[in-house]
């Protein structure tokens, strides 16, 4: 096992090109201009890759406890680091959404989460994302925060338990599995990609870089390799959006191409110091770590404000000041992407962080410090 850093600071800065192509593709209008790429999708699969890795790192990393503390102890310390994480600003948002529907000068919200609060409230939104394919939902972005948590779910008791000597095959089948999935579930209708099943090669892609890192001899020979399929994943990528095909091939491998393509830049950032050309630097640009710092905030809000915040300061304004402002397609984006910042930070330093820091109360921590001195 080699020894490995406890922060990747260039993952950040990924973490910020990926919400903000996910604002890319949901603030501007889908298959036109930026958006003729699949920016949303992309944003995703690359949080997915992400989580893949990380939590896989994790889970690896703190086998060797499991002899003495129990799979359940490990277990039960995961999801509660992970419940500390998300859950906190999750049910914030749907706490705010669900008392916004009381107050009359609020513009009206388009929500499946009044008829059906208990698909969000225990995060299987994806489910009634899948059935009703109602995507002009206000909260149907929350779906793949339902796929990462049920993924959370599983994951770990899957790491935790198969033998080391199988982990390679178990991680690749995973892929595997994800690419059938969607076969099979397009046969009975289900093709909008958003049920955990067909996300798994995302999430085991990751998985398996998290392996080759810590147990491989020679993680370069992966990252030579992954140079190859990296292009072909960003070919097919580009194939798919410009030829905008609706073919068994798009079901099979959209979301495979764009994960083998985020698996590229998710691997490089986090193997020794990161990227060293020109663009490590700017995934190490302050400015853009910090974007990737409240990236979970700005994923929760920047839906919200847009739609609800920036709409109600304005009738507030004209409410009090007896002035009615109208703005521009450009000023309204550009006033909610400040809004939206500003949110977002609020948010970390007095909501998320203090929560967050309940972490090092769950001895995950000492755990994988203690097995990297071995």
């Amino acid at each position: 096992m080699q020894r490995q850093p406890e922060y990747f600071s260039q993952l950040d800065g990924l973490r910020a090109i990926a919400i903000i192509l996910v604002i890319l593709f949901h603030w501007f209008p889908e298959g036109q201009g930026i958006n003729v790429l699949a920016n949303g999708p992309l944003g995703v699969t690359l949080f997915f890759v992400l989580s893949g890795f990380l939590i896989t790192r994790i889970l690896l990393l703190s086998r060797a406890a499991v002899h003495e503390t129990g799979i359940a102890q490990i277990y039960k310390h995961f999801l509660l680091r992970r419940v500390l994480r998300i859950f906190p600003l999750y049910y914030f948002l749907l706490f705010i959404i669900w008392q916004a529907k009381s107050i009359p000068f609020i513009p009206d919200i388009n929500t499946d989460f009044y008829i059906y609060p208990a698909h969000y409230i225990l995060y299987i939104s994806n489910f009634l994302l899948e059935k009703t394919t109602n995507w002009s939902d206000l909260l149907s972005t929350l779906w793949s925060l339902a796929v990462e948590e049920q993924f959370y779910i599983f994951w770990p008791l899957v790491i935790l338990s198969v033998p080391l000597r199988y982990m390679e095959k178990v991680i690749a089948g995973t892929i595997l599995l994800g690419i059938i999935s969607r076969l099979v579930l397009s046969f009975f209708g289900h093709n909008l990609g958003v049920l955990m099943p067909t996300c798994l090669d995302a999430f085991g892609l990751g998985a398996l870089w998290a392996f080759v890192m810590i147990y491989h001899e020679s993680p370069e020979i992966f990252l030579r390799n992954l140079k190859i399929f990296a292009a072909g994943g960003l070919a097919f990528f580009l194939f798919f959006c410009f030829t905008q095909v609706d073919s068994v091939l798009l079901t099979l491998f959209f979301r495979t191409s764009m994960a083998v393509f985020c698996l590229f830049f998710v691997a490089h950032a986090s193997y020794r110091k990161g990227f060293k050309s020109v663009f490590g630097k700017i995934l190490d640009n302050s400015a853009l770590r910090y974007i990737g710092k409240i990236s979970y905030g700005l994923y929760i809000y920047h839906m919200v404000v847009p739609s609800i915040l920036l709409p109600l300061i304005l009738k507030i304004v004209h409410r009090i000041f007896k002035v009615e402002i109208i703005l521009t397609d450009a000023v309204g984006k550009t006033l909610s992407l400040a809004l939206v910042i500003t949110v977002a930070s609020l948010s970390w330093f007095f909501f998320e962080s203090p929560i967050n820091g309940l972490k090092k109360y769950i001895n995950l921590r000492t755990v994988r410090m203690r097995l990297n001195r071995h």
